[in-house]
């Protein structure tokens, strides 16, 4: 099964599991792209973007970025 490319931030790169793709995501979070960390067992906040002062990032099940991304693992 081929990776999926046509990502957000993949920037040419394709991802065969959503784990990579988050991975990836993370690096990028060290130049200010948005990023998704696991903040409890299949739970993940995005970080960065803009968010008034004291509120929280939005979080996301792990079954929410599998549909999002279009990954089935």
């Amino acid at each position: 099964m081929p990776g999926r490319a046509d990502l957000p931030f993949a920037h040419g790169q394709s991802f065969e599991t959503l784990d990579e793709y988050l991975a990836h995501r993370r690096k990028l979070g060290a130049q200010d792209a948005p990023f998704y960390q696991e903040v409890r067992p299949g739970v993940y906040a995005l970080w960065g973007g803009r968010r008034p002062r004291g509120v929280e990032p939005p979080t996301f099940t792990r079954e929410d970025l599998l549909a999002e991304f279009g990954f089935d693992r």
